[in-house]
């Protein structure tokens, strides 16, 4: 049986094969989705309907890179939701960055765009995620946002649905050298450009690309943070991770868990993953979270830990 290093190994060897097809049409599925419409709309488009967003990628290249091999699947599915968690920026950050007289409130994010790989039973061997904020321009509209991507150490959640016992509302951010450019992200979604943009933070040093080469990276490893299941109760990333993932999780009755429950529930959902019948859920109930995307991929075989 194979070893997680050498599955990974092995699935990267086959999906760099798919680069222009990944680079290609990776733009394209958000340019069919109409970007003169506001963010939410976008979003959602992107998320359920036929023709573009995650249907589009799953005709264009889970279908393509599938018929490639037969050793791995890949598929694409997200859950849409109409509210999103607002956060609070603490006392302390304020102070320092942004304008004390504003509300120090803002959302979490518009999005998050997560890749797990898994084997033949399921089990997850790598996942890596990135938030995203949305925006129709080149143009900074939110400070508040600015300031929490770019400089804020800590948040706090304003809805007390997201409280966990051991450490409350508050949640961590990745610094810099733990790969925060790559975990907290802005997607330029501008109707008037040929592509749409991923633009990292902090937001002064304007370092971006196009967003076919930033699903390009998630595919193959390179971007995003990793989520690791054994650190989701340290109130750092993969705290905030499962957050996200349990706002999607909790419409789905039916829960499963191999060692990270909340992403094993939706993986599941999304099963099998050669149908791409079921590929999205839109969730509008409850006190609302952030829409997510995913792109899972299948080990067809076992492999050992």
């Amino acid at each position: 049986m194979r070893g997680r290093h050498e599955a990974l190994s092995e699935y990267l060897a086959a999906i760099v094969g798919e680069k222009k097809a990944i680079t290609t049409h990776g733009g394209i599925a958000w340019l069919n989705c109409d970007l003169r419409l506001k963010e939410p709309e976008i979003v959602r488009k992107f998320v359920c309907d036929r023709g573009m967003g995650v249907a589009y990628l799953n005709d264009e290249v889970a279908k393509r890179f599938n018929a490639s091999q037969t050793r791995h699947v890949l598929k694409f599915a997200g859950v849409f939701s109409h509210q999103r968690p607002y956060v609070n920026r603490l006392a302390h950050n304020v102070s320092t960055k942004g304008d004390p007289s504003a509300s120090g409130r803002c959302e979490l994010a518009d999005l998050m765009f997560l890749a797990v790989v898994v084997d033949k039973g399921k089990m997850v061997l790598s996942a890596r995620a990135t938030f995203f904020q949305a925006k129709k321009s080149d143009r900074m509209d939110n400070e508040t946002q600015k300031w929490l991507y770019d400089f804020d150490d800590r948040f706090q959640y304003v809805a007390s649905e997201y409280k966990i016992p051991s450490f409350g509302l508050e949640r961590t951010l990745p610094t810099w050298d733990e790969e925060r450019s790559s975990a907290l992200q802005y997607l330029i979604l501008n109707p008037t450009s040929k592509s749409p943009r991923v633009r990292l933070t902090p937001w002064v040093v304007e370092h971006g690309h196009p967003f076919g080469f930033f699903l390009y990276r998630m595919l193959t490893l390179s971007a995003g943070k990793l989520y690791d299941q054994a650190d989701v109760e340290n109130g750092g990333w993969s705290t905030i991770v499962r957050d996200v993932l349990g706002m999607a999780a909790r419409s789905i009755s039916s829960r499963v868990n191999r060692g990270s429950e909340e992403l094993d529930t939706i993986v599941d959902y999304f099963n099998d993953f050669r149908d791409n019948s079921i590929y999205y859920r839109e969730y509008q109930g409850g006190p609302g979270g952030v829409s997510l995307i995913l792109a899972i991929i299948q080990d067809t075989q076992l492999v050992a830990d």
